[in-house]
This record gives C-alpha cells, sequence and structure tokens, in this order.
C-alpha cells in the first residue's frame, strides 16, 4: 500500500472528507486503481465507512466510484453487509440506490446482508431492505438451511420477526418452512421458551401449530422434553392447549381412526352392492329353478321338475339359494338399521358375504351340472370338482391372509402399548 492509499485509509477511518477531495484533486483516479485483494482483511475504503458510519465519506465515494458497492472484502463481505450489520440506515439507503442486487449476496457464512440486519437486529434497516429488495427476505442461509425467520427466532429477534410476518414472507410457505434440522419456527421457539413469539406466532392461522420436525416431534412433544422452567411452563402450557398443539402420538393415533373410517366406509358401501346383488341373484334362481316347472295338473302345474326327478339336487340347490338370500337380506338388514359400523360388526357380516357368495356359487354348479344330459355329466362332475376346489383353496388363502393380517395387527398395538408405558415412565421421572 502506497502513502496516498494509507492516507485514503486514515481518511475513511476519519471521515475526512476534506482529506478525500484534496487526495481525489491530486490524483483524480485513486479511486478507479483500487481494487480489493483476498491479502487485504479491511477492505475497500466504503468498507471502512460503511462500518464506521460515516455518510457524507460514503456519498462522495459512490458518486465517484459506484463500482466500489460490489466489491468484497477477504470474508466475501460486501459494504452493505457491514452497514446492515451495524445499522447505518443512511448508508444503506445510498448502496441499495447504486446496487440493489447486493442484497442478494452472501458473504463466507452464506449469509445476505437482510440475514445479517435480522442477526443484529437492525429494524429500520431491515425494513428498508425488505421495501427495496423484497426477494432477499425469502433466500435461506447457504450453510444451514435457516429462512431469515428462523434466524429470528434463534437470535431472540421478536421485534424483527414481527416486522417479517407483516410484510410479504408471512405466507404459508415461510411460516412453515423447516431448517436443517427439519425444526419449524414454532418448534425453535418452543425448544427455547420465548413465550411472546409462541402466543405470536399460535395467533396465525397460517402456520402448521402441528408439524412434525426430522425426530417426529410436535411443538408439544419438544416442550414435555424441554428441561422446566417454573416461570414460563405454565403459561407455555396453556397457550398450546388452547392452540390445540398435540402430540405426535395422538396424531398419529387420529390419523389411524381417520383411515380406520374411511375403511369402514368403504367396506359399508361395497358389502351394500354385493349383498343386494346376491340376494337378486338367490331371489331370481329360487323362483326359476334349473329344468324349469311342470306345466300340467298331473305332476303339480308350477312345481319343480328337478324336485320330482332329482330330490338330492333339488333339496342342495334349494338350501344354497336360501342361504344365500337369507345373509344377503340379513346383512342389508344390518347395514340399513343405523346401528353403529365397527370393525367387528364389519368382519361379521364379510364373513356372511363370503358364505352366500359360496352358496350362490355351489348352486350355479349344481344348476350346470343337473342340467347336462346324462352322457356328458362324468366331465361335467370333472368340471365340478375342480371349480369346488380352486375355490375351497382360495377361501382358505384368504382366511389364512386374515389371520395373519390381525396377528401382526396385535403384536403392533402390544408394542405401542409398551412403548406408551415406558414413555410415561420416563417423563413422570
Amino acid at each position: 500500500m502506497d502513502n496516498r492509499e494509507r492516507r485514503l485509509y486514515d481518511a475513511a477511518l476519519e471521515g475526512d472528507v476534506d482529506l478525500l477531495l484534496e487526495l481525489l484533486r491530486e490524483d483524480p483516479l485513486i479511486l478507479h486503481r483500487y481494487e480489493v485483494s483476498e491479502a487485504n482483511s479491511v477492505g475497500s475504503p466504503l468498507h471502512v465507512v460503511a462500518k464506521l458510519g460515516h455518510v457524507r465519506f460514503a456519498t462522495e465515494i459512490l458518486n465517484r466510484k459506484p463500482e466500489l458497492a460490489e466489491e468484497l472484502d477477504s470474508r466475501k463481505s460486501s459494504p452493505l453487509h457491514l452497514a446492515s450489520g451495524k445499522g447505518h440506515l443512511e448508508i444503506v439507503k445510498s448502496l441499495l440506490l447504486v446496487s440493489p442486487e447486493m442484497c442478494l449476496a452472501r458473504d463466507i457464512d452464506g449469509r445476505n446482508p437482510l440475514h445479517i440486519a435480522t442477526v443484529k437486529g437492525q429494524h429500520r434497516v431491515l425494513d428498508e431492505m425488505v421495501r427495496t429488495v423484497p426477494r432477499a427476505a425469502r433466500e435461506r442461509v447457504s450453510l444451514a438451511g435457516d429462512t431469515v425467520l428462523h434466524l429470528c427466532v434463534k437470535y431472540k429477534r421478536p421485534e424483527a420477526l414481527k416486522l417479517l410476518l407483516d410484510s410479504c414472507v408471512g405466507d404459508n410457505e415461510m411460516l412453515n418452512a423447516k431448517d436443517g434440522d427439519g425444526n419449524s419456527i414454532l418448534h425453535l421457539a418452543v425448544a427455547d421458551k420465548q413465550l411472546e413469539v409462541i402466543k405470536h406466532l399460535l395467533k396465525n392461522d397460517k402456520i402448521n401449530k402441528n408439524a412434525k420436525n426430522t425426530n417426529g416431534y410436535t411443538a408439544m412433544d419438544i416442550f414435555s422434553h424441554c428441561p422446566s422452567d417454573v416461570n414460563k411452563d405454565r403459561d407455555i402450557r396453556n397457550a398450546l392447549r388452547r392452540a390445540k398443539v398435540q402430540r405426535a402420538t395422538y396424531l398419529d393415533d387420529r390419523n389411524t381412526w381417520k383411515k380406520h373410517a374411511e375403511w369402514l366406509e368403504t367396506q359399508r358401501s361395497g358389502l351394500m352392492i354385493v349383498a343386494s346383488l346376491i340376494a337378486t341373484m338367490a331371489f331370481q334362481t329360487g323362483l326359476s329353478p334349473p329344468g324349469g316347472v311342470w306345466q300340467d295338473a298331473t305332476h303339480g302345474n308350477g312345481t319343480s321338475v328337478l324336485a320330482q326327478t332329482m330330490k338330492f339336487e333339488y333339496n342342495s340347490y334349494f338350501i344354497l339359494t336360501t342361504v344365500g338370500l337369507v345373509l344377503s337380506m340379513s346383512t342389508i338388514l344390518l347395514l340399513i338399521s343405523g346401528l353403529p359400523c365397527k370393525r367387528v360388526s364389519v368382519g361379521f357380516m364379510m364373513v356372511f358375504m363370503w358364505i352366500a357368495i359360496t352358496a350362490i356359487t355351489a348352486a350355479y354348479l349344481i344348476s350346470v351340472y343337473v342340467l347336462t344330459p346324462n352322457a356328458d355329466r362324468t366331465i361335467a362332475k370333472g368340471i365340478v370338482l375342480f371349480s369346488t376346489l380352486i375355490w375351497f383353496v382360495l377361501v382358505i388363502v384368504l382366511l389364512l391372509g386374515h389371520i395373519i393380517r390381525g396377528f401382526i395387527e396385535m403384536i403392533k398395538w402390544v408394542y405401542r402399548c409398551i412403548k406408551n408405558c415406558i414413555m410415561g415412565v420416563v417423563q413422570r421421572a
């Protein structure tokens, strides 16, 4: 650094505008020849005055060399970063007027000037930058993944948080954004027991009060795991309860019950359709037996031909169709009776339908068998036996599947009970 440059830095340190003008008269290009090097940890003269708040000096430099607003020091900080951190509003305004895009520049920690103003609690500077470059408020810190709202909570800046929530960042996306650890701003506020922030956030309808972090914890779970604070715990607990913030286990159980209710409704609709169809088929086949009815008084006008020619087959056919009709009509009666539709009752009705479908299928096979000419009944008998075998194998497989699923559900239920008991003991301890 030569003598003139050293004098320029001295002038910047003192904010001596007269000395700056004298140096410019001696060397009009002194600012134009200036370059920031990696070894220069101080930065440019503009960095110096931005940090110290010498407004007139900064204005003179920007008028003659506005490009210096884009220079970065060894920590990749621009003059806007430094002025924002120190709260020098007038210098910030001048820098934004010259180069507003520098509001998006990131320093070595991945923070832009708006992030710096938030961390330092410079509310006036923060308000100015949000209005000038709103996009900067939506940028995340590169390394940690924090939003500007996360920074407000982590550095305990409630006023900055309120200012930002009233601006362009108070939408669903920003309010419910998560940091690198999966925590929302409500998670962080509860963990740090910031009562004022918690109450302010819970009043906002846009925030997801029951969001879960990476560990699957809601804000209420985090509160229950935090060290006790006699002065704040009661108020925080009441605020969370009034806002209906729940534990993750409760939400999981509620989702399970919701899915269970949806499953029951689907099964109920399906059972009604199947039962109605089987009832119609059983009624129709009962009135129209295979082989038809006699049309003369000698044999009994309107009586079944099959009842007199093949009594065993007719009795089997009659029993099967009657079973199908009675069970399907019973199912319809239960469904329209208004009784609570529980898993057990649905299970019984499903068993009814299994038996009814089996009965109707068997009745169909008997019909095919008796309608086949005597010469071809050997083939028909083989087909009937094979079909019956396939049907019973399918029923056995389904039955085993339900038994295995029930066993697994029972194991899960026992596991949840043991887990809840252990968590209860730990929390009481």
